[in-house]
């Protein structure tokens, strides 16, 4: 049956998924390189991070490849191909290994674009766990990638030294509010997953 939610059908939104966050990321990463561009164009050597959006090109061509030689989605297109079989990973590993680089990923852009205070990408670590109950991952995945996210966003909170006027500025609170919804998004995804 063509509408029964199975490890192929969960692969294949897992991949459409993959694409849209890492299309978000580029977007993001160009917006930087674009602003890098008009600020520091007299520098030889700009302090930017801009430079480094090289990252999300192996990102997503590890991610997507995950998704698409695993053995549900090769599935699909295994006739195709005889008896060579190109499923090289199960299904649910290569999604938890898609989750832990994504979280690995979004870490190092967070890290070299200000902090999670700063950064435009910090965003994405709140999405991952709503992400992963859509996709059926076990509770205990997604627990794991909750605290793995808070570990990050709480250690990359403080990157750079905020300048002496703003040392005002409510860092705990926003760490506070933050990792509350986070947990809290986690627990609805929980209570309103699929049975």
């Amino acid at each position: 049956m063509l509408n029964a939610v199975g490890p192929s059908s969960i692969t294949a939104a897992a991949l459409v998924m993959q694409f849209c966050l890492s299309v978000v990321a580029t977007l993001g990463a160009y917006w930087i390189r674009q602003r890098e561009k008009m600020v520091y164009r007299f520098y030889e050597n700009p302090p930017g991070v801009g430079r480094y959006a090289w990252i999300l090109l192996p990102y997503s061509l590890v991610t997507m490849g995950l998704l698409i030689f695993s053995d549900q989605f090769s599935a699909f297109w295994r006739p195709l191909s005889t008896d060579v079989n190109f499923g090289f990973l199960g299904w649910s590993h290569a999604l938890m290994c898609v989750f832990l680089m994504d979280v690995a990923c979004f870490a190092v852009l967070v890290y070299l674009t200000g902090g999670s205070y700063r950064s435009p990408f910090a965003p994405v670590f709140f999405i991952l766990p709503a992400m992963a109950f859509f996709l059926h991952e076990s509770p205990r995945r997604v627990v794991l990638y909750v605290v793995l996210i808070g570990i990050v966003f709480s250690s990359t909170l403080k990157v750079y030294e905020t300048p002496r006027d703003d040392r005002v500025l409510p860092q705990g609170a926003y760490w506070l509010v933050s990792v509350a919804c986070l947990a809290l998004s986690a627990l609805i995804g929980y209570l309103a997953r699929p049975h």
